[in-house]
């Protein structure tokens, strides 16, 4: 539990360690540096430990959470660290099974937040008298993930609207009873007097149902008596009064009788019970106690129902002993205009500041009182500039702590702007507050200033701001000077500075690290010893800037630190780690990266290398230029093997309209070592028509017969081959290669579908093979069969050779066709039997066709008037292919490009009868209507 409860501080609440009380003022020191900034807290810090009155505890809390930047609400819960851990060990197994849970004075939740974590089936409440705890505090439950419901008031007056199974009274009765001369420990009757405990238990009436549990814990205050809190507790009727822990850290728990008693233990004996006579109350006897600041004999003399005259007496006596709340009551029922005035003073004593603020608009112009009412009323809305403009008048009449808060908001605002990259907005606010008195600019509003002006390049003013700050001691001053002469928005412009500019800010820059360490002057001073030459010194300040600076800074110094320890001749471990870590903080380019990578691998640093390389692929492997992709492959290929390589060279192909012969040589390469993956069979493809285009046949030839030697039963290779040596004019080498292709669809692969068509290539080559019938005869067998056996109508049946060539042939009726690509042999044995089938053809072969200017401009003309467009597959990729096929769908010419497997004669006349309908519907529309 411990462990939990110590994690749980440190992530949601910045909490590391206990702080002791007496070191309170000596850690705000670490956390806000600067005096003026830190006097606020340190009086209110003051007045809670000293000053009795819930304004007390009101003024500290607020203080507190207005500092968000330094994190007080963390120092507050490091005070009461020890008890957090008691209580959250302690509590969660004396609380109800089921039920509804009130922690009281659960400041911004780290408690209550922490057991409804522990005991979620409970319903979870919270109650706090500042308005900035309960809304810091339910921000708190939503971001942890806990149902609590948070409530706004004090104990003694606040009513729920159904009473509680528990409530939980955990270090807060206390707070507002804290003085001076209190002693750790308090006798009974002391305890019960100090601390007005009956007087403020019978709050419990309501609050907690009968037999519901009430938990109390003292904490670290002064004071304590546990003993005198269970007698106390036993006189008022709780039942099963007891201890919880021992020695400080003790609770006190018990059972809400049906009723509180109202019998508190009476030092003498009690008097007989007897009618008070009626007494008089002489007005001028109650104002003059009231002139001699007798208030509690005023409070004595006045009756609570008193209305009139002294209704206003006894409200102003309540309210001058910091007891708001009840001084609104009589103060609305004086009906003065004087108790009116005072009783919107009193809602802003409680906070009430929106109920107040109407009024105090009209009446801010009659004296300081309410101009400064006025202020405090608007810093409580969040009106922070109409605040600093009212409180500037009264700051000499009380209004300076409120003027120096109203200027922390005002300058936590801008803070934010500042980071959101809203520079106009943060110089707009520190230019209301110069406007109004340069001498309210504190450091904090200085450095937003000077920081916002060189954002926007305002280089004067930014001069301006940085020479008050450089006047006050502080190095950030020294630092905006040295920015502003060198017209510099941030420490990234550093780099385009000319070395003689640079050396002209060289004192500013010296003196700033002489005084505090700024790292933007120790970064500036590394790369002038860089452009120096003095590398040594250079690394020292690099090395330094990058410890303490943050952000894009980091990334600038380790990159120049790298750059300086390569030209001492450093090990290249050590510059390329410098270089890993500049990446961190800002990125580099793929090209760098690449050539960090490359540079690993060639010192032998296989992993650091590998890290490089992964950078690269992040930053975009497409961003590299062209030149670089056999260098980046091979690369990959040596780290990585060769399918990531060829996965890289794959994806650098798609990009690339007119690949490389080198790149497309070097896919065919790695792809080898997975020759019977679609995009191996792609790349061999593209390969192949680039040594085509070149007029290599002989070399297509060697590598389709070096490939069909790995893999004999490749029937692309055998198609490729057998189209190959039909272009060369050697039928009977293609027969016997289309004899072979015929054996593997039919044998091993059991395609009978591609068996026929291949057959069907035989006989256009030889129709008067007798070695061909017999295959005829073997598949009408097996179509029968099969026929037989699916119950279908046999294909071949009655089939003949010449039935098998002429078969399937669509008819057209002088529809207009463009062909591209195939060797001239398919051109000629294929054009006649389009032409008798009613096609008009033309048809661009590869072999006779160019990728020409003249040759394109040429087939895009046919275009026009076409009525199709088949581009075979073994062409796709050729120069012409990609525009003509744009082209074709620019006019809403239909195209086709055959299938892989639709090769050689069957094959094309396949892919026709599957692309007539197009071609019949293009026809139609082009057809003049008829009358």
């Amino acid at each position: 539990m411990e462990l939990e409860l110590k994690r749980y501080l440190r992530q949601y609440y910045h909490v590391d360690a206990p702080v002791a009380p007496g070191r309170f003022e000596a850690e705000l020191a670490k956390r806000i540096g600067a005096p003026k900034r830190r006097k606020p807290v340190l009086q209110a810090w003051r007045r809670y430990l000293h000053t009795p009155g819930q304004d007390s505890v009101r003024s500290f809390y607020g203080t507190v959470l207005a500092h968000t930047r330094e994190r007080l609400e963390a120092l507050v819960y490091a005070l009461h660290y020890p008890f957090l851990q008691f209580y959250a060990e302690t509590i969660p197994e004396h609380l109800p099974e089921t039920g509804r849970v009130l922690e009281v004075g659960a400041f911004t939740g780290a408690l209550v937040n922490y057991l409804a974590l522990a005991r979620p089936e409970l319903e979870w409440h919270a109650l706090d008298p500042v308005e900035a705890a309960v809304q810091a505090g339910r921000a708190y439950s939503e971001r942890i993930g806990v149902r609590v419901a948070w409530h706004a008031g004090w104990f003694e007056t606040w009513r729920p609207e159904q009473p509680f199974d528990a409530v939980l009274l955990l270090s807060v009765l206390p707070e507002g009873y804290l003085t001076a001369d209190l002693e750790p420990t308090l006798e009974a009757e002391a305890f019960y007097t100090h601390f007005a405990f009956f007087e403020r238990f019978k709050a419990l009436e309501g609050m907690l149902r009968p037999g519901g549990t009430v938990v109390y814990g003292h904490g670290p205050f002064l004071g304590k008596n546990a003993e005198a809190t269970a007698q106390g507790l036993e006189a008022l009727g709780f039942s099963e009064v007891g201890f919880v822990g021992k020695g400080d850290y003790v609770l006190v728990v018990g059972r809400m009788p049906e009723a509180l008693r109202v019998v508190r233990p009476a030092r003498r004996e009690a008097q007989p019970s007897q009618e008070p006579p009626a007494r008089t109350v002489d007005e001028a006897t109650v104002q003059a106690l009231l002139e001699a600041e007798d208030y509690a004999t005023v409070l004595a003399t006045v009756p609570e129902d008193a209305d009139g005259t002294l209704a206003y007496a006894r409200g102003r006596a309540l309210f001058a002993l910091g007891r708001y709340a009840e001084a609104l009551g009589p103060l609305q029922r004086a009906h003065v205009e004087a108790a009116e005035h005072l009783r919107l003073l009193a809602l802003v004593e409680l906070g009430r500041y929106r109920e107040a603020l109407p009024q105090l608009e009209r009446l801010g112009g009659r004296g300081d009182t309410f101009a400064l009412a006025l202020g405090r009323a608007y810093l409580g809305v969040g009106r922070i500039e109409d605040a600093i403009r009212v409180l500037w008048r009264v700051r000499e009449v009380g209004g300076e702590a409120y003027l120096e808060q109203a200027l922390d908001q005002l300058a936590s605002r801008a803070f934010r702007f500042l980071r959101e990259g809203q520079y106009v907005e943060a110089s707009r606010r520190v230019e209301f507050v110069e406007d109004l008195s340069p001498a309210l600019l504190g450091r904090d509003l200085l450095y937003l200033g000077l920081q916002a002006a060189l954002e926007q390049g305002l280089w004067g003013r930014a001069e301006r701001y940085a020479q008050r700050l450089y006047d006050l001691g502080e190095a950030i001053g020294a630092v905006g000077l040295a920015f502003a002469r060198l017209k510099a928005r941030t420490p990234e412009a550093l780099e385009s500075v000319r070395l003689r500019e640079l050396k002209a800010v060289e004192p500013y820059l010296t003196d700033a690290v002489a005084r505090r360490e700024e790292p933007m002057a120790v970064l500036a001073l590394g790369l002038l010893r860089y452009r120096e030459g003095r590398h040594e010194e250079a690394a020292y300040f690099l090395e330094r800037a990058a410890r303490e600076g943050r952000g894009d800074m980091v990334g600038i110094a380790y990159h120049y630190l790298a750059l300086a320890r390569r030209a001492l001749k450093h090990p290249i471990q050590s510059i390329l780690g410098e270089h890993k870590r500049a990446h961190a903080y800002r990125p580099y380019p793929a090209g760098a990266l690449f050539a960090m990578a490359q540079e690993a691998l060639e010192a032998g640093e296989a992993v650091l290398a590998r890290e490089f390389l992964s950078y690269v692929r992040d930053a975009g492997l497409e961003h590299l230029p062209a030149e670089e992709t056999v260098k980046l492959v091979r690369l990959v290929e040596a780290l990585e093997g060769p399918w990531e390589a060829f996965c890289v060279l794959s994806g650098a192909l798609e990009r690339t309209l007119t690949p490389t012969r080198e790149h497309l040589e070097l896919a065919y390469r790695l792809s080898r070592n997975f020759r019977e993956s679609e995009e191996a069979e792609r790349v061999r493809t593209e390969y192949l028509t680039a040594l085509y285009r070149a007029g290599e046949r002989d070399r297509v030839e060697a590598l389709l017969r070096e490939e069909l030697a790995a893999r004999p039963a490749a029937v692309e290779v055998l198609f490729d081959l057998a189209e190959h040596l039909e272009g060369e004019g050697r039928y009977q080498e293609a027969a016997e290669v289309w004899k072979q292709a015929l054996e593997v669809a039919y044998y091993r692969e059991k395609d009978l579908d591609l068996a026929r068509e291949v057959l069907r290539n035989l006989l256009f080559l030889n129709p008067h093979d007798p070695e061909l019938e017999l295959y005829l005869e073997e598949l009408k067998a097996t179509a029968k069969a099969l026929a037989r056996l699916e119950a279908k109508p046999d294909p071949l049946a009655e089939k003949t050779p010449e039935g098998i060539v002429q078969e399937g042939v669509p008819r057209f009726h002088g529809e207009y066709l463009v062909v591209v690509g195939g060797h001239t042999q398919l051109r000629s044995r294929l054009t006649p039997v389009m032409e008798r089938a009613g096609l008009v053809v033309d048809w661009f072969d590869s072999d006779s066709t160019t990728a020409a200017r003249e040759t394109l401009k040429r087939i895009q003309n046919r275009l026009v008037r076409a009525h199709g467009v088949m581009i075979v597959s073994s062409y796709v990729g050729h120069d012409l292919s990609e525009p003509i096929r744009e082209e074709a769908l620019r006019l809403g010419v239909p195209v086709y490009i055959t299938p892989g497997r639709a090769r050689g004669v069957t094959g094309f006349l396949r892919a026709l009868r599957e692309f007539a309908p197009q071609v019949y519907k293009k026809a139609l529309e082009d057809s003049p209507p008829t009358a």
